[in-house]
This record gives structure tokens, sequence and C-alpha cells, in this order.
């Protein structure tokens, strides 16, 4: 795994709602290394969230440009925004979104099996993953039948399972308990350490958003540097 380069220039993002316009980034600019690592903090509905699903590929921005790695996002043909998405993206959300019926082992190799790998390969991965994540011993439960953070633990691993130079993490502490929430946060960082990936995480928590060497504020539509 390596980083990617990001170049944020000019973004905008708005909504129309019962004929108004709702003015969420209002020309943000942002550029972030290979291998950095930035939590994101922000009121509720500031646009945190969308910025993330930009920077995924999840939805256009209005206005703007998103350059990963010198190159131009939202101008690529959708079919190669799938594949930036399934291979080049790792996500993790406040919400699991966990297929129930699935083992852990199955829900972590869904990325490699919708890739086109060999199901028998990626699950062979998938154990790995989930290894690496502290859940080598829980491969065979499904969703229900694990603790919240058992949970985002699969998600994580579902995440890393494309080796992907960008990880986006929405909230993923903001369900658990403060114990539990450090753990998952240091599973992020020693991923961001170890593999480089370039990692973005969202959180309203000042003393999580502490532990990370640079953070920033969305207000009024625009980065600012944070204490």
């Amino acid at each position: 795994m390596s980083g990617v380069a990001l170049e944020i220039r000019g973004l905008t993002r708005f909504f129309r709602k019962g004929g108004e316009q709702i003015d969420v980034l209002r020309g943000a600019d942002l550029d972030l290394a290979p291998g950095d690592s930035v939590a994101l903090l922000g009121q509720s509905g500031s646009g945190k969230s969308t910025f993330l699903h930009i920077l995924g590929a999840l939805e256009p921005p209005s206005s703007g440009t998103v350059k990963v790695d010198g190159r131009e996002l939202h101008g690529r043909p959708r079919a190669e925004l799938d594949a930036f998405r399934n291979r080049q993206v790792g996500f993790v959300f406040q919400f699991h979104h966990l297929l129930p019926d699935h083992t852990a082992v199955d829900n972590a190799a869904m990325p490699a099996i919708i890739a086109g790998r060999r199901v028998e390969d990626a699950r062979a991965d998938a154990k790995r993953r989930l290894a690496q994540v502290g859940l080598g011993h829980r491969l065979g439960h499904k969703p229900g039948e694990l603790s919240g953070g058992e949970q985002q633990r699969v998600a994580l691993a579902r995440a890393l399972m494309m080796d992907p130079g960008l990880l986006l993490a929405d909230e993923p502490t903001g369900n658990l308990d403060p114990s539990t929430a450090s753990e998952v946060l240091d599973l992020l960082l020693d991923l961001n350490r170890d593999r480089r990936a370039t990692l973005v995480v969202v959180t309203h928590s000042a003393e999580l958003a502490a532990r990370f060497p640079r953070r920033l504020r969305l207000v009024d539509g625009k980065f600012q540097e944070a204490a």
C-alpha cells in the first residue's frame, strides 16, 4: 500500500431544497501528501461527510477540482470511478453497513469478490485481514453475533482488502464506548503509519482528533487549520 496525493481547489457543493440553495462547501482548498494523517472536525451539517463522499467518488462536487496523484478525479468515466472506489479507496463509516446474513470473512472479502478475484482467494485474504485487526477468532460469526467494536473491526478489514492508498473514515468511533473507540482509532493510526495510506478521519471528538499530527476544521464551507 502507498498513499495518494490529493490536491483540492475551489471545491464547492450545494443542494437545492424547496427552491432554496444550500451551500455546504464554498471554495475549499486542501493539499494532502501521500501518507498524511488528518482529523477533520466541524459542527453537524458543516459538510464533513459530504467532503468525504466527494473524495471517495461517491458524489460529485458542484464545482472545483479534486486531483488524485495529479489527475482530475471527477471527470473520469463512470467505470473508472467505480474501479477507483473499489480498488483505491477504503471506506469506514459510523454505521458498519455489514451484510447481516454473511460471516465476518465473507463481509471482509466482498470488495475483492466484486473486483473479480476467486472467492477462495478473497476469503483467504480476508482471514489474514481479520487477524490483523484482532478478529482471527471470530471469522465465522455474523454481524449480529459481534459487538459494536468487533463489527467496526470487520469494516476495517473490509476497507483494507484492496490495499487502498486512501482511507476515509466517517465518525468511525461514534457508536462505540470510549475504550473501544480508542482501540479502533489505534488501528487506523497504525495502518496509516505501517502501510502509509493517506488517512482522513471525520470525528466530533476533540480528544480523538488531538492524536492526529494534523487537524482541520470545516467552517463556513472552507478548511481551517485547528490547534
